[in-house]
């Protein structure tokens, strides 16, 4: 009989923190209810983070099943939503992602933003944080070069443009792998989103947009300390 993958990798990391446990005991004079602390919080870290790993494994599998039609369709509706909405109507500078395959498209907003004069700005990753940098145009965003992730983002050495702060922008578009209505998001796993939008003051108002398919219940989606609310979702209506 195999186990399965997650099912090793509990039983991995729980090891190293047993492994460690001793250590801190054998080399350490630490108060035990210190050390229950520690503990539990290190069990409730690891829990957390597997209980990710297999929604994202199950959001991907049901959006790989999705058919272009309908990824089409519920973006043309989600778009609509947020075009009409008042937090965007009166932005005058924007944060968006750079739709993936996965992600309801940006392509439209970006290109509705732009002839409604508003500023642009879009991610730019490093290997550890992110930063938001301002596009002029698509012409401008399409020359852009292409990621790893195959979406267009600023040359990391790229200084000649101006970086999105929380002084200069008003609504941002956050992507996400999954969504509950309360707020809650699950990202891919690397803490981009997070870390920017943690850095952020409450001036700054934060919109989702997922598919049907991405929106999970309410307390479905397991969050840390260190994990963002949103402040709304855009999702298409069933019909």
């Amino acid at each position: 009989m195999y186990l399965n993958f997650d099912l090793r990798r509990f039983i991995y990391h729980n090891f190293l923190l047993l492994t460690l446990t001793n250590f801190i005991l054998n080399y350490y004079i630490i108060p035990e209810t210190i050390l229950i602390s520690y503990l539990r919080n290190s069990q409730v870290i690891i829990m957390v983070h597997l209980a990710k790993q297999l929604l994202r494994k199950q959001i991907r599998q049901t959006l790989q099943l999705m058919s272009n039609e309908d990824r089409v369709h519920q973006s043309n509706i989600v778009t609509n939503y947020l075009l009409h909405h008042p937090k965007y109507l009166s932005s005058h500078s924007i944060s968006i992602y750079v739709h993936m395959n996965a992600e309801i498209s940006t392509r439209e907003i970006i290109q509705h933003a732009f002839t409604s004069h508003k500023h642009v700005f879009i991610p730019r990753y490093n290997s550890t944080s992110m930063d938001m940098v301002r596009v002029y145009s698509l012409d401008d965003l399409d020359t852009l070069p292409l990621t790893k992730w195959n979406i267009r983002q600023p040359l990391l050495d790229d200084n000649n443009r101006e970086i999105g702060t929380k002084d200069n922008i008003d609504l941002i578009i956050v992507p996400g792998l999954a969504f509950s209505l309360d707020g809650s998001r699950l990202g891919h796993g690397k803490g981009f989103y997070d870390r920017y939008l943690d850095s952020l003051s409450k001036h700054s108002y934060t919109i989702g947009l997922a598919y049907r398919q991405q929106i999970v219940d309410n307390n479905v989606i397991p969050m840390n300390s260190t994990d963002i609310r949103i402040n709304e979702i855009l999702v298409a209506k069933e019909e």
